[in-house]
């Protein structure tokens, strides 16, 4: 382990950041930021993407109950599709709504961690009058996206976990006389 800090210290920065450090030559840079201000955002993003590879392994886990030799190294949504597969019309009642909430879950995550983040901020009224700014990140395409909408995204990966273990052990481990 080392002790150097990274060249920008601890904290995340905008790539249009590191652009303007490394290239000043073309121009100022006004879209900046500099990770303080969406510090609570981009943590709670982390928690998103760390729970979510929670699911991603009890989907390799089901898989490999479900095909003992099928490959579990795999992204979660083709660990979903490989279970679909191999339940499609054997399965009870209760699995598809559960396979549908990690879908919604596995959807959330790629949406977190794929869209191109830009952190800004945005004026929201109060109902009784006036109002505040504030920080939201549009990591999720044109949505606005604050703590509160990450929190309920944070909240959906562990449902999504939860429901997960739930299909895991409702099924039979194979033993070596099976």
């Amino acid at each position: 382990m080392t002790t150097e800090s990274p060249r920008y210290g601890i904290r995340a920065l905008s790539w249009t950041t590191i652009q303007a450090d490394q290239y000043p030559q073309h121009g100022p840079d006004t879209a900046s930021w500099d990770g303080t201000q969406a510090a609570e955002l981009n943590r709670l993003r982390g928690l998103v993407v760390v729970q979510a590879a929670q699911t991603e392994a009890v989907l390799g886990m089901i898989l490999s109950r479900l095909d003992p030799v099928a490959p579990i190294d795999q992204p979660a949504g083709r660990l979903l599709n490989r279970i679909r597969q191999k339940i499609d019309g054997f399965c009870d009642t209760e699995w598809p709504p559960a396979l549908d909430l990690i879908d919604d879950a596995v959807k959330r995550r790629n949406r977190v961690v794929h869209d191109s983040p830009t952190i800004g901020r945005v004026w929201r009224e109060y109902a009784t009058g006036g109002g505040e700014w504030v920080h939201v990140t549009t990591t999720l395409g044109d949505e606005d996206c604050d703590t509160t909408t990450l929190v309920r995204d944070l909240d959906l990966q562990q449902a999504a976990t939860t429901t997960a273990v739930e299909i895991l052990n409702s099924l039979t481990v194979p033993t070596s006389s099976d």
